[in-house]
């Protein structure tokens, strides 16, 4: 689905904003420095990274192409696209994502760049508060207690610091009176 050469070409305008080219070094960077546990741990980083990339590249654009919106982000999508390869990602294999409030034409890009994307699932609180209110069907064990002396230790204790003080005393009597 890449954009034509001809589109390409009025759209290469993007590439020159600073904010764009600051945003593309600095992923270019993270990528580069992180990308290898990014791809083996935490590929939803790299989805959530590509939605901000993407949202800085649509933002410009709409400024310097208000009447072009579908195509920008065809472009957008398929540069992205080229960025990821270029990097040696391959989008169709990244499966997790952060999606949750993404605007939807950011949305639109991501899934044109990752198409087997889905959302990360995570549990909801107030899932999480409904399954820590509602009593336990199972009956747990019940908890024995072991009541184990320490006659021993707490008598030792007491018996160690006394050595301990005769030595260091008889030790600093036998410097002192050299």
């Amino acid at each position: 689905m890449k954009p034509c050469l001809r589109v390409s070409a009025v759209f290469e305008k993007l590439l020159e904003a600073p904010r764009v080219q600051g945003e593309l070094r600095d992923f270019e960077e993270w990528f580069r420095r992180y990308g290898e546990h990014i791809l083996a741990y935490e590929e939803s980083k790299l989805v959530v990274r590509t939605a901000w990339l993407a949202r800085v590249m649509l933002d410009e654009g709409y400024k310097l192409f208000p009447d072009r919106q579908g195509e920008l982000k065809d472009y957008v999508a398929s540069l992205l696209r080229d960025k990821l390869v270029e990097l040696g990602v391959d989008p169709r294999r990244v499966t997790r994502g952060e999606l949750h409030g993404t605007r939807s034409d950011v949305l639109d890009v991501i899934f044109k760049v990752y198409p087997n994307v889905q959302q990360t699932e995570r549990p909801s609180v107030a899932n999480i508060l409904r399954e820590e209110l509602t009593p336990r069907t199972a009956q747990r064990a019940p908890v024995t207690v072991y009541h184990v002396a320490r006659v021993e230790s707490s008598r030792l204790k007491p018996l160690l610091a006394l050595a301990l003080t005769l030595l260091l005393s008889s030790v600093l009597i036998f410097l002192l009176s050299r």
